[in-house]
């Protein structure tokens, strides 16, 4: 995870803490879901394009 969504990340925490309503808390933790999903992709894609630029074979 970088940087950028390890602060979007507590910022929800934040957010969430100070929530009184349980939908906007339940909007929030949904939130902290998709971030972390996009993140996961994110690095799962670089790692693809890693690994198609270090092919050997199609150089």
């Amino acid at each position: 995870m970088d940087e950028q969504s390890q602060w979007l990340m507590d910022q929800i925490d934040q957010l969430k803490s100070s929530q009184p309503e349980y939908e906007k808390r339940a909007f929030l933790t949904a939130l902290k879901k998709v971030v972390n999903e996009q993140a996961t992709r994110t690095d799962q894609i670089q790692h693809e394009l890693d690994g198609r630029l270090w092919n050997h074979d199609k150089w």
